[in-house]
């Protein structure tokens, strides 16, 4: 049947990516706990989340862009429709500069390709929510026509997410490198090391980050193949 192949192509494309991107979800873990001990000493030398946003910002000359405290978040996130950027609790905090500047870069970036990116998100998650609750209650008769147009709306959010993604994560460092230069805290030996961590970071972030994102889109393919089968 046609859902059981869309099932399998998508586990094979599943397990074929984590090979060839080379993802290994406990080395990741392990090297956040490792690093967050060795540089724990530099983190304590950074100023406070919220003059570090300012800063970055000026330094991207990009300050209409409001800044707002949240505990209850995690890390810090740049929203498009009210133009802020929410910092909140972060889980390794040598990661500061980098994630935050990773926002101020997209509170930089084409706002067209930024609204597209949440129009579009929203409207692919909202179809595959009501294809899958109709599907569900047996309210849709040719689901393959709706796999197709699921697949097909799985490609185009993932290559405007993906460009977004891929380029503030990119820049990122850079920014945050030309910025603890600007605020020079740090010893030369400290933002050496500190880069270092950037770099081992980011060699392993961004094909984790492509997998992420792609896996999600393929997971509702077979979630939906799968409740069609029903």
């Amino acid at each position: 049947m046609f859902e059981i192949s869309v099932i399998i192509i998508c586990l094979c494309t599943l397990v074929l990516l984590k090979i060839f991107l080379n993802i290994n979800f406990k080395d990741i873990k392990r090297m956040e706990i490792k690093e967050s001990e060795i540089i724990e000493n530099i983190s304590n030398k950074f100023p406070p989340d919220e003059k570090m946003c300012n800063d970055i910002l000026k330094m991207l000359n990009n300050e209409s862009v409001k800044i707002k405290i949240n505990p209850e978040y995690n890390s810090c996130l740049y929203t498009v429709f009210n133009n802020t950027i929410t910092l909140g609790k972060f889980e390794q905090n040598y990661m500061k500069p980098q994630t935050i500047a990773h926002e101020c870069i997209h509170s930089c970036q084409n706002k067209r390709m930024l609204w597209a990116n949440f129009i579009f998100t929203n409207i692919y998650l909202l179809y595959f929510i009501i294809i899958f609750i109709l599907t569900l209650f047996n309210k849709i008769q040719f689901t393959s026509i709706h796999i197709v147009l699921l697949i097909f709306l799985s490609i185009i959010q993932y290559a405007v997410r993906f460009n977004l993604e891929s380029d503030a994560m990119i820049k990122a460092k850079y920014i945050a490198k030309e910025y603890i230069e600007e605020i020079n805290l740090l010893t030369k030996e400290e933002e050496k090391e500190l880069l270092k961590v950037y770099d081992n970071v980011n060699e392993i972030g961004i094909p984790f980050m492509n997998y992420i994102l792609i896996s999600n889109n393929i997971i509702k393919i077979i979630l939906y193949a799968f409740i069609s089968l029903i």
